[in-house]
């Protein structure tokens, strides 16, 4: 049975509109999930501030204060516009959805779509930045790993500045353009950087993780390799948003179009939660830092040499989170094809573990784990 007081529009038009106004509430709920993680974040790194991280926490205090002050003023534009259309000039010919569609260049949706590119551009920077710091100290030159995600992100940059040239244009918007269309281009860059990024980081992170866990066990170094970590530290959310409005977009039928409407409102609000997330992170003390990779990677050393040699005196690598200690005392090895031997100690016991399969000796009293 139809509805007397349904608009006088198509059912397709009745859908964009609804997807639109959803998309608007997804945004509102992922701002509020960003003020959240913005006040607990801000707390963590000014009680944390002490003088070896005092420049960093400053600097992440002023940036994260950025983004979400420009996160702010987008929900406040993206609200003006919505009401705008749906309640100030609703009784435009074709209704909200025809609203979007020509008044996409007014001067408040302007500014929350400047916002939006300002902050795609904020918030891919640090990815950046992150896989610089989880690469740092690797035996992979800096400039095979990062040359890549610069040049995406340049790229960005440059797609994001014709993107707003496009959408500031009179009558156009996003789908509706009379040249060439720039919002898949700009997307797609920015999707880009960040999946190249995760799949750097997570293969990081996986190889790390499998050197630890040889070393010490799976239950050491899963604080920083967990499933949860590797998600938080690449930015996945964002990009798997990112494809939730590509794919519709790039399909482009009246449908597909509409759907995508649901995605695109939120995209920038789910960007800056991610990117949050990654701060918060380190304002706990729990993401990957140039001592973790030092660590590890000495870790993973241990058992590499070769030859005859004798190790004196006593060494100990600290893993400040979670607290790990590994300890080496001293170990004598005996003949060219002589084996080592280390005690390696946690927080609560010694545990010896020997790093290749033939007998060796060693000076002392062996522990048991």
């Amino acid at each position: 049975m139809p509805n007397p007081n349904s608009p006088d529009e198509s059912s397709s038009e009745i859908f964009s509109e609804h997807t639109w106004l959803q998309g608007v509430f997804l945004a509102c709920v992922a701002y509020g999930m960003q003020a959240i993680l913005f006040t607990m974040a801000i707390q963590l790194l000014w009680k944390a501030r002490k003088a070896e991280t005092m420049r960093r926490n400053v600097a992440l205090i002023i940036y994260i204060s950025i983004i979400f002050l420009l996160a702010t003023l987008y929900i406040a534009g993206l609200l003006q516009f919505t009401q705008q259309a749906f309640i100030d000039d609703r009784n435009i010919e074709g209704g909200p959805n025809t609203y979007e569609d020509i008044m996409f260049s007014l001067p408040i949706d302007m500014l929350a779509n400047v916002l939006m590119v300002l902050l795609t551009w904020m918030c891919d920077i640090i990815n950046v930045w992150r896989c610089f710091v989880i690469y740092r100290g690797s035996r992979i030159p800096m400039f095979v790993v990062i040359t890549i995600p610069c040049l995406l992100y340049l790229a960005s940059v440059a797609m994001g500045t014709l993107f707003l040239k496009q959408v500031g244009t009179v009558s156009a918007s996003p789908w509706d353009t009379s040249g060439i269309n720039w919002t898949i281009p700009y997307y797609v860059m920015s999707l880009a950087l960040n999946i190249l990024v995760t799949i750097l980081i997570v293969l990081r992170l996986l190889l790390c993780r499998s050197r630890v866990t040889s070393l010490l066990g799976k239950k050491h170094g899963a604080q920083y390799t967990s499933v949860a970590a590797m998600i938080i530290e690449s930015a996945a959310i964002y990009s798997t948003f990112s494809l939730l409005f590509l794919i519709p977009f790039a399909i482009n039928t009246t449908t597909s179009l509409a759907l995508s409407q649901l995605f695109l409102q939120a995209l920038s609000p789910v960007q800056v939660f991610s990117t949050l997330l990654i701060v918060f992170r380190v304002a706990q003390g729990k993401s990957w830092s140039q001592k973790t990779a030092i660590t590890i990677s000495q870790t993973g050393n241990f058992g590499t040499s070769a030859g005859t040699r004798t190790l004196g005196g006593t060494g100990s690598l600290v893993m400040r989170n979670p607290g790990i200690q590994v300890q080496t005392d001293t170990t004598t090895i005996f003949t060219e094809r002589g084996k080592e031997s280390v005690i390696l100690q946690t927080l609560d016991r010694n545990r010896s573990v020997n790093f290749n399969d033939t007998e060796s000796r060693t000076s002392g009293p062996e522990e048991g784990a």
